[in-house]
């Protein structure tokens, strides 16, 4: 005869620092990109460890700065809401943000006649509590000073156009180049190469 114990605890701790962001729409999207990467665990992925240091906005390249601006898209507020990132006014205190570390153990017991064997599962997960004024200042406003950027980007455009206009919506975004190409020739394209 056997039998299966098991229980689960659940921790929540608060980490993060307090930093101070420089005035400019690159560090800004930096930071949140940082911020971002945090709790998302991706703090070793090598080719977005520049993009993240916003202390160092200036040395940006126009490349680095155009896949900053793609990144802070792609992982827009929008997409990580309520999943990653969650508004609550109460939970940031006197902070803008804040940043918790929820952690879940499972300790299992298994029970034979002679032997008792015990383990644990570990889940860690991260999250990001934030006010509204933080997405505001950090994504929001950055991305409309972008959105020339946004718009050169999504039409593969060559030449760069700063617009002080609101960000588009991803329906809003014009198809590249090579998609107006593809549906002119009968849906088959000769010009671009797929990854």
């Amino acid at each position: 005869m056997a039998a299966v114990l098991g229980r689960t605890e659940v921790g929540v701790k608060e980490f993060g620092t307090t930093v101070t962001i420089p005035n400019d729409p690159r560090a800004r999207l930096m930071y949140y990109m940082d911020c971002i990467c945090n709790v998302m665990d991706m703090g070793a992925t090598p080719n977005i460890t520049k993009l993240r240091n916003y202390r160092l906005y200036n040395l940006l390249t126009e490349a680095e700065t155009d896949a900053l601006v793609s990144l802070c898209f792609l992982l827009s507020p929008d997409e990580l809401n309520d999943k990653v990132i969650i508004q609550d006014d109460t939970l940031c205190g006197e902070s803008n943000n804040a940043f918790f570390e929820i952690s879940a153990v499972r300790h299992n017991l298994l029970m034979t006649n002679s032997i008792v064997i015990g383990g644990q599962q570990c889940a860690v997960s991260k999250i990001m509590v934030y006010k509204r004024q933080w997405i505001l200042k950090n994504w929001v406003e950055p991305m409309k000073a972008y959105a020339g950027r946004l718009e050169r980007i999504a039409t593969g455009g060559a030449a760069l156009q700063q617009r002080n206009r609101s960000v588009p919506s991803y329906q809003s975004i014009p198809r590249p180049q090579h998609d107006l190409e593809r549906s002119n020739k009968g849906g088959r394209c000769c010009s671009c190469t797929l990854l």
